[in-house]
């Protein structure tokens, strides 16, 4: 038996709270196993991660067009044999559902078989996987200030995004250190998404030189599937230098967040409750295709709560000006991770964690 199959696979952002909950619980004592997606990023997040038990599912995310729909359907039917294995071999006592195309066919399987279900959405906007799901659930989480229509109030909680144990505010010079990066000036880190973002990646190319000019330093995750990589150092006049750095993937986001005076990031819920965390100025640029444009909606809550700003991608033109505008400006900035730390009160993997064992398992601990 295991007490909590967590399905989280996907994207970043779906999986690294699945782990971060799955810390919790096996910290309380209770077993986990944990499905992911058979996508790469799936399998170099969780490489570090030996502790845990992982298993990976076939699938592919709902998309528009018969084409799409028709390959989301076969594979969620091919996978339903081995979903229902799963299920009866584990019997365990929920199945938490962390949103995305692994969701829907353990929700459904999950139902059928009585299995009481747990739903969390990161997203402002609530996606499509969790409006399917959500008259199955005995509880659904949500970020402060989302409803769901024709659920009652007793079902939803509101308990913001977990984050893995190892994501803790570092110190910004040694952060820097342990990356390498030998800079006194002000760094500027950019990152895409778990996915990476082409369009980050070419502004970043487009205009290191002149922010180099300006003293200003550059560490960009470029996504494993943009092949980028380089590492250069700028000399400067009076003994300065700064460095350009591009990495496809770092298994040290919390140090890459920590060592930076300005973020630009897209906007989605992972990235903003890491970039919250680390209490970092940034900038967010939104996905303009994510699904029910969800993280336009992220970016104006986290804007709204004063935390950082927003730019969207049509815009980019104007992101250079954005950049040198807040990056030296110190009022700005220190206003700025005032409100973060304002918002970086909550530890949402322990409050989930607690919650469920209070209402789903019996009330001695093992």
């Amino acid at each position: 038996m295991t007490d909590v199959l967590i399905v989280c696979g996907g994207t970043g952002g779906h999986l690294a709270p699945g782990i971060a909950l799955a810390q919790e619980f096996n910290a309380q004592s209770y077993s986990t196993k944990l499905y992911i997606s058979k996508k790469a990023i799936d399998a170099e997040i969780v490489k570090k991660y030996k502790e845990l038990e992982f298993d990976s599912v076939s699938g592919k995310a709902f998309s528009n067009g018969i084409l799409g729909r028709l390959q989301f359907i076969l594979d969620l039917l091919f996978s339903i044999p081995k979903i229902i294995l799963e299920i009866r071999s584990h019997k365990p006592k929920v199945i938490v559902l962390f949103g995305g195309f692994l969701s829907v066919g353990f929700g459904l399987i999950g139902f059928i078989l009585n299995q009481r279900l747990v739903l969390h959405e990161a997203n402002c906007r609530v996606g499509k996987a969790v409006r399917l799901l959500k008259h199955f659930a005995s509880r659904i989480y949500l970020p402060d200030g989302v409803s769901l229509k024709k659920i009652s109030k007793g079902v939803v909680k509101h308990c913001g995004y977990p984050l893995r144990k190892e994501f803790v505010k570092r110190n910004q010079g040694e952060a820097r250190s342990d990356l390498g990066l030998n800079s006194d000036g002000r760094v500027l880190v950019v990152i895409g998404g778990s996915q990476g973002a082409e369009v980050l990646n070419q502004w970043v190319m487009d205009h290191f030189d002149h922010l180099a000019d300006l003293g200003i330093s550059i560490y960009c995750v470029t996504g494993l599937k943009s092949g980028l990589s380089s590492e250069d150092t700028i000399s400067l006049s009076g003994n300065r230098s700064v460095f350009v750095k591009m990495v496809p993937f770092s298994d040290d986001m919390v140090s890459v967040l920590s060592s930076a005076d300005l973020i630009l990031s897209r906007a989605g819920a992972g990235s903003i409750a890491e970039i919250t965390r680390c209490e970092v100025p940034s900038i967010l640029i939104p996905y303009p295709y994510a699904a029910d444009d969800h993280q336009l909606m992220n970016a104006r809550m986290h804007e709204q709560a004063g935390a950082g700003i927003v730019v969207s991608q049509n815009r980019i033109d104007t992101l250079r000006g954005e950049v040198e505008d807040l990056i030296f400006n110190d009022q700005v900035l220190e206003q700025l991770k005032i409100n973060l730390a304002g918002l970086n009160k909550i530890d949402s993997s322990k409050l989930i964690v607690q919650d469920i064992m209070s209402d789903f398992f019996p009330k001695q601990k093992h």
